[in-house]
């Protein structure tokens, strides 16, 4: 299982190209976007429907755990959705859940990609976009303790990076 930091639409192309077989978990709503939807649907990702919370969790481990599901690389963004640089957002419980009940380890994926690519707006700033895969994190941890490291780790790591590319308004 991989969980990343996600502050660019493409942070999944990044990602995508390590994996040979990446399955990435992602809203329901995005099936419908021209070529994205495709492209999604044909890689085998998850979709989601992130406004009924409890049954889109239930609905989630069914579909990774459903044995005619494509074979890959689980990949999930734990804040659910693209944060700006300097946005503080807490992890929701999808990420951990997943950790816990697949009984797998977990790669934490750090980013500075927002930096030079905003979620909103056409600006785009030169230098050099970083996804730094972080040490995994070993399968057995609680959900509550889980979703603490992986949020701590990989905030912490990506609030580095954003500060190497110039970043300043990180308040930790």
């Amino acid at each position: 299982m991989v969980a990343g930091k996600c502050q660019w639409f493409l942070d999944v192309k990044y990602i995508a190209q390590v994996f040979p077989r990446p399955r990435f978990i992602m809203k329901r709503i995005l099936l419908y976007a021209p070529v994205l939807g495709w492209f999604s649907y044909r890689a085998g990702c998850i979709p989601v429907d992130r406004g009924k919370k409890s049954k889109a969790i239930k609905d989630m481990l069914a579909r990774v755990k459903d044995g005619d599901a494509e074979p890959g690389q689980l990949c999930i963004y734990p804040q659910g959705t693209r944060i700006a640089p300097g946005v503080k957002a807490k992890y929701k419980v999808g990420a951990g859940i997943l950790y816990t009940e697949l009984g797998q380890d977990c790669v934490p994926v750090a980013a500075n990609v927002g930096v030079f690519w905003p979620k909103r707006g056409i600006y785009r700033a030169q230098g050099t976009a970083v996804i730094e895969f972080l040490p995994r994190i070993p399968a057995g941890m609680e959900l509550t303790a889980f979703t603490a490291k992986l949020q701590d780790v990989i905030e912490t790591r990506s609030n580095e990076l954003m500060r190497e590319a110039g970043f300043t308004a990180i308040d930790e």
